[in-house]
């Protein structure tokens, strides 16, 4: 087992956590992407410009 915290009780907790968070991933996952899917068309209308991905290196200081 991997060490996340310095106590073993939170890194088997974490662990668990971890396992059932893919063990939903896999589950529902496909139903929340088709969710994702139907509700889509209906978000309210952004301009183009907001929609397109943004290079890091133009918000770099």
């Amino acid at each position: 087992m991997k060490k996340y915290y310095e106590e073993a009780k939170y890194n088997a907790a974490f662990d668990r956590c971890v396992d059932v968070m893919s063990q939903m991933l896999q589950k529902y996952g496909h139903q929340v992407l088709d969710k994702l899917e139907q509700d889509a068309p209906q978000e309210v209308e952004h301009s183009e410009k907001s929609n397109q991905a943004q290079p890091l290196t133009d918000k770099a200081a």
